[in-house]
């Protein structure tokens, strides 16, 4: 320790009463003190140097290597005539396509110790509009970075969602509020792909204004429809200034505990929108791949289409895209 703390070279043991017999230790006080102070500020830097590297270290290590779509889906009616929400068209790791004779069919056979497989579609398969009780959905998604090569998955990943609204009196704002946001499947055993995780709009909804909620439990629970006849009268129901999504698990990678978070303003929000499938399958290996290039391209649904997105929020030269698939990575 003598040489890292600069201290110099020498021997360096215990002293005895011989030797301070030998020397007058008055002479050399000043000299024992600066060198007792090198050595403590030597270990003091050293201990310093290494505590900095491990903190940086453990920052890398504690970052999630996750993307977060660049816009929130407000979605209210199907994609396509012929395609519902629980079809196999979901990219989603935790899409579940058991209906629920499905279901059913599924605890007979375990009962029996058999193991069944649906084939072909189902004719049972609720539609949007009965699976969600007639309310709109705000739908997340995120793409793990890892999701083309084996052992990047995130163990135990859980996503949470928090509104931050703005409170006014007369005009100004005096504070902010944080409101915790249901989501549906908000926990994700093994993320390897792409997880959505939706919020839906129902009465219970904090990104609602009170008004509209009222309305929603006279209306039985579910949006009247003249709500979804113009764009502008869907975002005078929402009431929040902006969301923040965190994503939070164990890496596969470095078995380290990760996260991530993205904050989404109320711009953020496209009304009529869903997500472009990501998922396919590669011809060559035969395993399924994700088109990471599509990460920030929405689909427009069939019924009520989609706001214009490129008056509202784009150039009007950066629109190439057709009307039924839209990029929003410039978003």
């Amino acid at each position: 320790w003598t040489t890292f703390t600069t201290v110099g070279y020498g021997n360096v043991y215990t002293a005895t009463g011989n030797d301070f017999e030998m020397s007058d230790g008055g002479h050399c006080s000043g000299v024992i003190f600066l060198c007792t102070l090198e050595s403590f500020l030597g270990l003091i830097y050293a201990g310093m140097c290494a505590a900095i590297l491990f903190g940086k270290v453990n920052r890398v290590q504690s970052h999630a290597h996750l993307t977060f779509a660049n816009a929130v889906c407000f979605q209210y009616e199907e994609l396509d005539l012929d395609q519902f929400v629980d079809d196999d068209s979901s990219d989603s790791d935790l899409d579940d396509c058991l209906t629920e004779e499905d279901d059913e069919d599924k605890k007979e056979d375990n009962d029996d110790r058999k193991v069944s497989f649906q084939v072909g579609p189902s004719k049972t398969r609720k539609s949007f509009r009965e699976q969600f009780k007639g309310c709109p959905v705000l739908k997340f998604q995120v793409v793990n970075d890892f999701c083309n090569r084996g052992g990047g998955e995130i163990i135990d990943g859980l996503m949470k969602v928090v509104g931050i609204k703005m409170k006014r009196l007369e005009g100004k704002i005096t504070h902010s509020q944080y409101v915790r946001v249901n989501l549906v499947d908000c926990e994700h055993p093994f993320f390897g792909r792409v997880w959505h995780v939706v919020h839906i709009l129902d009465a219970s909804s904090p990104l609602l204004t009170n008004t509209a909620k009222e309305k929603i439990m006279e209306n039985g629970g579910s949006w009247p429809d003249n709500w979804f006849e113009r764009h502008d009268k869907i975002r005078r129901k929402l009431d929040f200034h902006s969301l923040v999504v965190t994503v939070a698990g164990v890496s596969n990678v470095s078995a380290s505990t990760v996260h991530a978070y993205k904050r989404y303003k109320y711009q953020d929000v496209i009304i009529g929108f869903d997500f472009a499938p990501l998922v396919f399958e590669n011809e060559r290996t035969g395993k399924l791949e994700v088109d990471l290039g599509l990460t920030n391209d929405v689909r427009e649904q069939h019924k009520g289409s989609g706001e214009e997105l490129e008056s509202v929020r784009y150039p009007a030269e950066e629109s190439e895209r057709s009307s039924r698939l839209v990029s929003i990575s410039g978003y």
